[in-house]
């Protein structure tokens, strides 16, 4: 059992998020590759994925055995949002860390032979590891990613209503069965036991496809994240299947991004889509252009959201 501890401060910080972190998806991800039990996504997954799978990402596979409790360098908070930053912050990752990490979670013999050089901090093991992260997100999550996007958004929007109708204390009494709020203490039926004072680092609420009961990450001195199974399953291509055909899959997703949250910002559609800014900021335009969205500038940030038309067509996709 894990206890986290909460103060004034960290329940002013709770956030609600997509859980399109893509490095902590891509991680779990790993993981549930490796298990059994039904498949996260429809169809054959884990058989399809492993056959992609380059020499680089099978060696991440070794990093995260079925009910082993993840290396938490392998999962770090960024400020800004977006696959290479995290990357690079995994890259930049002291060498004293991973040693401790790797031998709380595997003792003082790692699985694999490799995993000595990586703890020694050898940069060319750790270019390796990069490199692995990446091609599995590749091979594994990319195809699906717009999709995965406006799956995990609609089951984020879904604790926020809780919290708006409920409260702090409802939502979080709410998350799962392994998850229990009895103020000011979080307790989490995980893999680590244990307790943290997050001491105002703040709580941030992921749902995701790829596990089956709560996880927590808790990474340096950024907020930790509850990790929360998704509570329906994903039907691998989006319900609203006239959007790609119409659009192509990156619009459809921002339609369909934008329609779930009420409103994002250009940044933060960049971090779901796994595109650049510029890239998202093209597609936003796009789709202005054609009334189905309106944009507005507050600030340094542009807020995006649906137009009555793009509303009525969302809707229609749904139907269909």
């Amino acid at each position: 059992m894990l206890r986290l501890w909460l103060d004034y401060e960290d329940l002013a910080r709770i956030r609600i998020i997509s859980g399109l972190s893509p490095i902590a998806q891509t991680v779990l991800g790993a993981q549930a590759l490796r298990g059994a039990g039904p498949e996260p996504i429809p169809g054959p997954w884990r058989a399809r994925t492993r056959t992609r799978l380059t020499g680089a990402s099978r060696l991440l596979l070794d990093l995260v055995p079925p009910g082993r409790w993840v290396p938490d360098f392998l999962t770090p908070y960024t400020e800004v949002p977006g696959f290479e930053s995290e990357l690079d912050a995994v890259a930049s990752t002291p060498a004293k860390r991973i040693r401790a990490e790797l031998e709380r979670s595997f003792g003082p013999r790692p699985p694999a032979p490799w995993l000595p050089r990586l703890a020694a901090g050898d940069r060319e093991t750790m270019r390796t590891l990069v490199c692995g992260l990446r091609d599995l997100h590749r091979v594994a999550l990319a195809d699906l990613w717009p999709d995965l996007g406006a799956h995990l958004s609609a089951e984020a929007s879904g604790h926020a209503r809780t919290m708006a109708g409920k409260g702090v204390g409802g939502l979080l009494g709410s998350l799962h069965a392994g998850i229990r709020w009895a103020s000011p203490v979080l307790e989490v039926e995980t893999l680590r036991g244990g307790d943290v004072r997050l001491g105002g680092r703040g709580l941030l609420l992921m749902p995701s496809l790829f596990v089956t009961g709560p996880r927590v990450l808790i990474s340096g001195d950024g907020p930790a994240a509850v990790v929360v199974p998704v509570s329906r399953p994903f039907a691998g291509t989006s319900a609203l299947d006239a959007l790609p055909q119409v659009f192509g899959r990156t619009r459809a997703a921002v339609i369909q991004l934008v329609g779930a949250d009420g409103e994002l910002t250009t940044g933060a559609l960049a971090a779901r889509l796994g595109v650049s800014a510029a890239s998202a900021s093209q597609h936003a335009t796009a789709l202005r252009g054609a009334g189905l969205i309106t944009s507005e500038r507050r600030g340094k940030t542009v807020h995006h959201a649906l137009t009555p038309l793009g509303e009525r067509f969302l809707r229609r996709g749904g139907d269909s």
